[in-house]
Formats: structure tokens, sequence, C-alpha cells
């Protein structure tokens, strides 16, 4: 297993670009084997430059996908479906996005202009869990790819400073007229990111996990581009040389293509949230939790929160709408439109945590009587859950801390059982 340090820099050019590019991978469209010609599924173009992103499919290991293991492994909602529904080609500030027409499912329907295609893609996300890691554990990635890529060499990007949360920042602000420099994507002469050369196996795969090691607290992505196409040089060919009577064709410029594989971002927490609570509890009784940061310093304040959910209605439909504008763009999650209906938005997300909003806007995503939610004062580690309107059966307790001006320090999980009133139950 190869292991690697990392010595980075967070740099905020990088998270808008990287934060497009995890975006993309939302969007791709699903199919069981994929063709020559449904390998890519979509292109961002800008100033002779362009990036291609990589179709996937919902195969774990066929798919394309990076896949992470080696922390606290948090069980994500089983399906975990996404649908976009929107435009298939977006031209703002002379950078244009394009979904591939040999890859993509035909329209199902047009626009009210008649002009601009509305095009459908959905796909499930294969994987039921994803890691969360404090800097005593390393993580562990591993890429399955289409064995369309077999021996082909790559680079291996891990970039500090990346948020799941500004994936949906970005795209609004592509569609949004915001300028996108694309050549800071593969600087090499910054130091904001940590680069690995590898060469994929006959079935498109890695040939063993990549480890990386000693990594601060802080938001990460890790992107897989082909070397080949990365390592091209805009340089004039020798052998075919202007006219020197004829002055060259300023348009004719050499195109520099960057293939992207995969892509994908995590968390390295700065502490271990220990859950202290019982496996089954009877049906009406208040659910008690204690939590622990361990080795979080005692001066420092905390809000604490649990949620539990039940696990046969834990499951997400997300859904991305645009028609290319800010007032036009929505994300639902199962038919609740997060800022429509939640009120939840870039800026607001933030303040909004320990408050009446967000403990009603969580319920309000979880369902009635699917669970129940608790988010405690400063520093306030124990907690109770009222389970009265919750039926017996199976459930998914979570917990975390949260830190003003660094978010979420500390997650954990555990199982538990909901049981009829008067009935025997071994714990």
């Amino acid at each position: 297993m190869k292991k690697t340090g990392t010595n980075l820099i967070n740099s905020r050019k990088w998270k808008l670009t990287f934060a497009v590019l995890i975006f993309i991978f939302s969007l791709i469209s699903v199919s069981a084997a994929i063709s020559e010609k449904e390998l890519w599924v979509a292109s961002i173009e800008k100033n002779e430059e362009s990036i291609i992103f990589a179709n996937h499919s919902e195969s774990p290991t066929e798919g394309g996908w990076i896949f992470l293991s080696g922390g606290k492994e948090i069980q994500l909602p089983q399906p975990l479906n996404f649908t976009y529904n929107g435009t298939d080609s977006l031209e703002r500030a002379g950078t244009t996005f394009k979904l591939n027409p040999e890859s993509k499912p035909k329209s199902k329907s047009k626009s009210k202009s008649d002009q601009e295609d509305i095009t459908e893609l959905v796909f499930t996300y294969p994987y039921s869990t994803h890691s969360f890691y404090t800097g005593k554990q390393n993580v562990t990635m591993n890429f399955n790819g289409s064995s369309a890529f077999k021996k082909q060499n790559v680079n291996i990007y891990l970039i500090k400073g990346l948020k799941v949360r500004s994936t949906g920042e970005a795209i609004i602000d592509l569609v949004d007229n915001e300028t996108i420099n694309m050549k800071e994507i593969f600087d090499n002469s910054t130091d904001s990111c940590n680069k690995i050369c590898a060469t994929l196996d006959k079935n498109g795969d890695l040939a063993e996990p990549l480890t990386f090691d000693c990594l601060e607290p802080g938001s990460y992505g890790i992107l897989i581009t082909l070397a080949d196409e990365e390592d091209k040089k805009e340089k004039p060919d020798k052998k075919e040389k202007p006219d020197k009577k004829e002055k060259p064709d300023k348009k004719e410029k050499t195109k520099i293509e960057r293939k992207i594989l995969s892509a994908t971002c995590f968390e390295v927490l700065d502490y271990e949230l220990k859950t202290s609570t019982v496996n089954a509890l009877e049906e009406e009784k208040d659910l008690e939790v204690d939590l622990y940061l361990k080795d979080a310093p005692a001066e420092k304040k905390f809000t604490y929160g649990a949620m539990l959910v039940r696990k046969d209605a834990y499951k997400a439909d997300i859904n991305f709408s645009t028609n290319g504008t800010r007032a036009g763009t929505e994300i639902f999650i199962n038919e609740i439109g997060i800022a429509r209906d939640l009120g939840f938005n870039s800026t607001n997300y933030e303040s909004k945590f320990n408050k009446s909003e967000l403990t009603s806007g969580v319920q309000t995503l979880i369902g009635e009587g699917n669970g129940t939610i608790s988010i405690g004062g400063e520093n306030q580690k124990s907690l109770s859950l009222i389970t009265l309107d919750l039926l017996p059966g199976d459930y998914l307790l979570f917990t975390g801390a949260y830190e003003k001006g660094k978010g979420i320090v500390g997650i954990d999980q555990k199982e538990l059982t909901i049981y009829e009133a008067g009935a025997f139950q071994t714990v």
C-alpha cells in the first residue's frame, strides 16, 4: 500500500474551480456499460482550454468512483439518488459548459422558449457509507475505473480547502456570469495541492490503494486526471511552418484538453466524538445521549446535536433543477426545496445552526414520525430526544459537535432499536 505525506497550503483559488469539477460528477448519466463514445459526459471550455469529464455508472467496481476508507464510516441514505433537470449547455462570461449529446439521455421535454432542451440525468450513488477522519487516522483511497482506461497513466491531486457545501455555490456562480480561471487548476507552480503519479491496471483501477497520512484538520478534495493529456504542452508543429509571406491565423491555437476521470471530497475533523446511549429503548421513552469530544480543550465552546432517524425512512432523492440563472436554480431533497421551503442558503447556513430554524428544517427533511432531533446549548454534552411519536423499529443515531468559526469538529453514529412497550427486550 502506497503512503504519502502532504505539505499543503489552503488557497481560495482552488475552492471554486474544484467545486465545479466535483459538482459535474453529480450530473453524470448512468448506464450498465459505457461504450467508447460514451466515455465522456460533459465539458467546460474557456480561452482555448477545455476540461472533459468522464462518464460514470452505478457499478462500484467499474463505475469510475473513488472509494475512501480508514476513518469513521457514517451511513449514507439508502438509496441516495441524484437527478439533474435543466439545460444541457450554458455560456457565461466566455465559459461554456456542455453535456455530451452521445452520452446524455434524450431530452424529456422542451423549455418554454422551444430553443433550449431540458435534460434529465439520473444516477444512484453506489456506496452506502462515507468516511470522516481525525488527524490520527490515515485516509486510504482506491479508484475503480472503466476498463477503457486500462494501463493509462494518471495524476492524483489532493487539494486542501474544498468544502462539500461549496459545490452548490460554485455551479450557481458559474451560471451567474462568474468567470473561472481554468489554468489555476493545473498550475504546478503553486503549493495548493499534492500531486501523485500512478498507472491504472488492466481493469482501469488503481493497482494498489493510496494512503495519505499526517493530514491536518480541514476539508479536502481528490481529483484524478489522465496524465498524458495533462502533460501536453502548447508547442507549434515544427514540420508545419507558416509561409513567411502569409501571416499565421491567430485563431489556430493548440487546444489544451484536461481529462478528469473522477473526484470526491472528505473531512478531517479536529476531534473524535464519543457517544454513550442505550442499544434498545422502550417506545415513548425519551432517549438520553451523552457526548464527549476526546482531547478537546476544556476552555473551548462547542454545540452538540443528536438526530434519530428510522432506518427504513433514511433515504434521499436529491434534485438539482436550473434554467441557467440564479433565480431559476433550486435544490430539492425528497421534494422539499432547500431554499424555497426551508430558507437555507449559502449565506445563512452557519447563522441558523443551533437555532429553532435548523431544528425545524431538519425535522421537515426527516418527516413526521420518522425521527427526532435535539440541539443543546453551549457545551451541553447531555441531550434528551423525545421519541413519543416514533414507532417500534430499527433506528440510526447521528451525533455531532460544532465549533463556531470551524464548523463540524466531531461526528459519530450508532444503531439502536425502539421496542413495543411492555415487550421483553435483551440489551
